[in-house]
Formats: C-alpha cells, sequence, structure tokens
C-alpha cells in the first residue's frame, strides 16, 4: 500500500432494541510489527464485557480503541518503538470500564478518555518508558473512578482530568528523569484525592482541585491532595477551593518551591522541605484553616503564610542559617507560631484583628543575628518572642496599635541585643500578664540577659502598665509613657554601669524601680504633670538616681 502502510478496521456495531444486549462478551486482539501502522477498533451500542487488545512493534504507530455505550469493558494498547500514539475512548453509559496502555520508547503519546452519562468504578493505567512522553487521562462524571499514569524518562508530560467525579482517585508518578511536567485537575469532584511524586531535577508538578475554570462553582469538598517531590530545583503547586481540603507538599533537595492556595473553611496545608534556599507559599482564604511549614536544611529557605479570615493558625519551622519567615493573618482569634533555630534568621508577623477578639504571635528564635518583627492592629492581641539559647546581636520589634494588648520579649545568655515595644491604645500590657486566656504562659515583660543590651518601651494611652528588667552589665532600659495613670516597672540587678530611664507625660503615672548591682549604675525619672508617684530602691555602690517631678 501506499507508503507501506497497513490500515486495519475492526468494528463490532450492534444494534438492538432498547435495554436488549444482543452483542455481549466480543474480544479483538490485534498484534502488529513495522513503522507507520494503524489500527481502530471499535465496539459500541448496548453491549457489555466486550474487549479490546491491542499490540504494535515498531516506530510511528497509531491505536485507536473506541467502546461506547457498554458496561465491564476492558481494552489495552501496547506500543514499542518511537513517535507512537495509542488512543482508548470509553464514552456514554459505559460501568466499570478499564483501559490501559503500556508504552515504551520515545516521543511516545497515550490517551484515554472515559465519559460517562452514568458511570462509576472506571479504571484508567499509563505506563510509559523513555524520554519525550506524554501521557494524557481525562475521567468525567464518572464517581469512584480511578486513573494512574506511571513514567520513567526526562522531559515527559503527564495530566490527569477528573470532571464531576465524586471519590475520584489519580496518582502520577515520575521516576528517574529530569525536567517532567505533570499535571492532576479535579473539577467539582467531592472527596477527590489526587497524589503526584516525582523522583529527579527541574520538575514541575500542579494538583487543582475545584479551580472553576469552566465558568460554574459546584463545590470539591473533603478532596486531599499529596506532592512528592525528590531532587533539586524542583516546583510544586497545589490549589484547592472548597471545605475541610488536605494539602500536603514534601519537597528534598535545594533550590526548590511549593505554592499552596487554598479557598475555603477549615482548609490543611502542610509544606515540609529538607535542603538549602527553598521556597514555601501558602495562602489560605477562609475560617478555621491550619497551615505549617517545616524547613530543615543549611541556609536561605523562605517560608510565606497568608491567612484571611478567623480562627486560623499558622505555624513556621526552619532549622538552619539566615532563613527568613514571614506570617500575615488578617480578621480575628488567629494565631501564629515561628520557630527558628541557628543563626541570621528573620521572622516577621502581621496580624490585623478586630475590636472584639484579638490574635496571638509566638516567635522563638535560638541563636545569634536574628531579627523578629511582630506588628498587631485591633485590641486584645498577645505577643511573645524568645530569643533563647546563647543569643547575640539579636533584634526585637513589636508594635501593638489598639487597646487591651499583651507584650512580652526576653533575650537570653548573650549581649549587643536591643528589645523594642510599641504600644498605642489604653489598657495595653507589657510584664506578667493578669489577663491570660490559657493560650501561653505570657510570664515575661521586656528582659534580657547579658552585656550591652537595650531594651525601649513606648507606650501612648492610659492605663498601660510596662515592666523591663536587665542582668548583668552596660545595659539600657527606657521606658516612655505618654497619657494618664500609666505604670512603670523597672529592674536591673547583677551588672555594673546600667542605665534605666522613664519618661511619664500625663496624670496619675506610677514609676518603680529596683537596682541590686556591683555598682555604677544609673536611674533617671522623669514625670510630667501632676499627682505622679516615683519610688526607687538602690543596691550597690557608686550608684546614681535623679527624679524630676512636674513642668
Amino acid at each position: 500500500m501506499k507508503h507501506s502502510k497497513l490500515a486495519l478496521l475492526i468494528s463490532a456495531a450492534i444494534f438492538t432494541s432498547a435495554g436488549a444486549y444482543a452483542s455481549d462478551s466480543n474480544t479483538a486482539n490485534v498484534n502488529q510489527s513495522g513503522a507507520e501502522n494503524s489500527v481502530v477498533v471499535t465496539q459500541q451500542v448496548a453491549s457489555m464485557q466486550n474487549e479490546a487488545t491491542v499490540g504494535q512493534t515498531g516506530d510511528r504507530n497509531e491505536s485507536t480503541v473506541i467502546q461506547a455505550d457498554t458496561s465491564l469493558t476492558k481494552a489495552f494498547i501496547t506500543q514499542l518503538g518511537n513517535d507512537n500514539k495509542g488512543t482508548i475512548l470509553q464514552h456514554d453509559a459505559t460501568e466499570s470500564a478499564t483501559a490501559t496502555i503500556d508504552t515504551t520508547g520515545e516521543n511516545n503519546q497515550a490517551k484515554i478518555e472515559q465519559q460517562f452519562n452514568n458511570g462509576a468504578n472506571a479504571a484508567a493505567l499509563v505506563e510509559q518508558n523513555g524520554n519525550l512522553n506524554a501521557a494524557e487521562i481525562l475521567q468525567d462524571n464518572g464517581d469512584t473512578a480511578n486513573s494512574t499514569i506511571y513514567q520513567n524518562g526526562d522531559s515527559d508530560v503527564a495530566k490527569i482530568r477528573n470532571h464531576f467525579s465524586d471519590f475520584a482517585d489519580a496518582t502520577i508518578t515520575q521516576n528517574l528523569g529530569g525536567g517532567n511536567d505533570a499535571y492532576i485537575n479535579q473539577e467539582s469532584s467531592d472527596a477527590a484525592s489526587a497524589t503526584m511524586t516525582q523522583t529527579g531535577a527541574g520538575n514541575n508538578g500542579d494538583i487543582e482541585q475545584n479551580t472553576q475554570n469552566y465558568g460554574y462553582s459546584a463545590g470539591a469538598d473533603d478532596t486531599v491532595a499529596t506532592l512528592t517531590q525528590v531532587g533539586d530545583g524542583n516546583r510544586g503547586d497545589i490549589y484547592q477551593s472548597g471545605a475541610s481540603s488536605d494539602a500536603d507538599v514534601n519537597q528534598q533537595g535545594s533550590l526548590n518551591q511549593a505554592d499552596v492556595l487554598q479557598t475555603g473553611d477549615d482548609n490543611m496545608a502542610d509544606v515540609d522541605q529538607m535542603g538549602s534556599s527553598d521556597i514555601a507559599y501558602v495562602d489560605q482564604t477562609g475560617q478555621g484553616g491550619m497551615a505549617t511549614v517545616m524547613q530543615t536544611g543549611n541556609t536561605f529557605n523562605t517560608a510565606t503564610i497568608m491567612q484571611g479570615g478567623v480562627s486560623n493558625a499558622a505555624t513556621v519551622n526552619q532549622n538552619g542559617t539566615s532563613n527568613e519567615a514571614l506570617v500575615t493573618q488578617s480578621d480575628f482569634d488567629n494565631v501564629a507560631n515561628v520557630d527558628q533555630t541557628n543563626v541570621g534568621n528573620n521572622a516577621t508577623v502581621t496580624q490585623s484583628g478586630s475590636t472584639t477578639e484579638g490574635n496571638l504571635a509566638n516567635v522563638t528564635q535560638a541563636g545569634s543575628n536574628d531579627i523578629t518583627v511582630v506588628t498587631q492592629i485591633g485590641n486584645d492581641n498577645k505577643a511573645y518572642v524568645d530569643q533563647e539559647a546563647n543569643s547575640f546581636g539579636n533584634t526585637i520589634t513589636v508594635m501593638q496599635s489598639g487597646d487591651g494588648n499583651y507584650a512580652g520579649a526576653e533575650t537570653n545568655l548573650g549581649g549587643l541585643n536591643t528589645i523594642t515595644i510599641n504600644q498605642t491604645g489604653n489598657g495595653n500590657f507589657v510584664g506578667n500578664s493578669p489577663l491570660s486566656n490559657n493560650w501561653y504562659d505570657l510570664e515575661i515583660g521586656a528582659g534580657t540577659l547579658g552585656a550591652e543590651n537595650e531594651v525601649m518601651i513606648d507606650q501612648t494611652g492610659d492605663l498601660n502598665m510596662a515592666y523591663a528588667d536587665a542582668a548583668d552589665l552596660s545595659s539600657v532600659i527606657d521606658i516612655d509613657q505618654m497619657g494618664d495613670s500609666n505604670t512603670a516597672v523597672a529592674e536591673s540587678w547583677g551588672g555594673t554601669d546600667n542605665d534605666i530611664m522613664i519618661s511619664q507625660t500625663g496624670t496619675y503615672h506610677n514609676a518603680d524601680v529596683f537596682v541590686d548591682g556591683a555598682g555604677n549604675n544609673m536611674v533617671s525619672i522623669t514625670q510630667t504633670d501632676a499627682s505622679n508617684t516615683a519610688n526607687v530602691t538602690s543596691f550597690g555602690y557608686g550608684n546614681s538616681v535623679t527624679v524630676i517631678q512636674g513642668m
């Protein structure tokens, strides 16, 4: 024949009255060897338990199996060679259909479509060995559908789509290669599950569950997405729209990036990265969400969590140097936890709440040259920052705007640390909290332990309270309060050459200072206006006290 091309068509088309199965249990077997061959097998019209098997050896071959309006059908295509194409189409009222394509070689294409009016329990499998291969599975309107793609090679592409298929289960595995792309889309499919595994460098993985690309907003609740990548320079993305969904990303290697976007209530996101220069980004919109990022590696990792809604929780754990954690939460009753171990780490927490309920920020850093910045807007917020384990050259900044806020910060066993707390509003507190709501044992004010540390507290408003302490030598406490009926308490103990400065502007202020050290400590209290009280107790030698009251 022309171009030495052999075309083979097998058709089993049965026309019967409605409801009758006049053509059951048909079997078609085709085997071809050579190049540029083609096969089309058609089994259709009110039949069941049909089976089609096609085997091709050679290059540039093409196989197509069409099974329509049949139940319990099976289709198998096996191709050995390069530049081959295999297609299985199972359409209409097809129950418990099975489709399998197996290719070995390069630049092969495999496609399976299972589209049902009333179908369930469909199963599709594609396995490809070689480079530059492409596999695609589409399952539409088929509950409890199962789809699986296995690829071994470089620069492969795998796509699975589940539409209107509740309890669908999709799996893509790409091994022993790099530069691969994998994509799973589960649209409007409640309780759908997606699992993706990629091994190698430079891979891209994308899981989308109910992304509403088709202009409707049918729900996809209770979905689960799991993405695992092993190697360097990989990127993984998970997008979920619906309630009670779960997203898990695990990346092992360096220069990897993970993005998780979730819209809906009670969603969970978990990103685990092991390596250096990794990036994790989690964005949740809704209430009752939980986001966790854990980065274990050497240096320069970045974790970002953004949450919009009430009663959300964000947790970042980083173990390494020069890492950065950023948590942004809007609305109220949110909790942010950041834990960093090693040196040169940065933590930034921003929370904007309401006038009714507050947020909680908790930051723990163990190392030197660490930086923490906490910003809270609204009432009844709580911020607690602890820099421990021989902290040197660390910086803590807490800024709160609103009423009834609490701030606590401490640095331990180090020097050249700086604590800055700024509160604007009434009834704010830096110190042992009498307003504890059992979130944490908030017992620390603003304190330092070590040499040449500095504590600065600035409060604007009425009925505020500030407590600060400095231990060891050459440290500075500076408290500035503007308003009425404020209280400042400062302590310096066990050291020399410490300076305590308190400035209060307004009426009915109280200033209490206690100094117990070796000597050469300085206390300065300035109270402007009337009805103020200053109390100073000093032990040691060479200490100086200055109190100025009045205009």
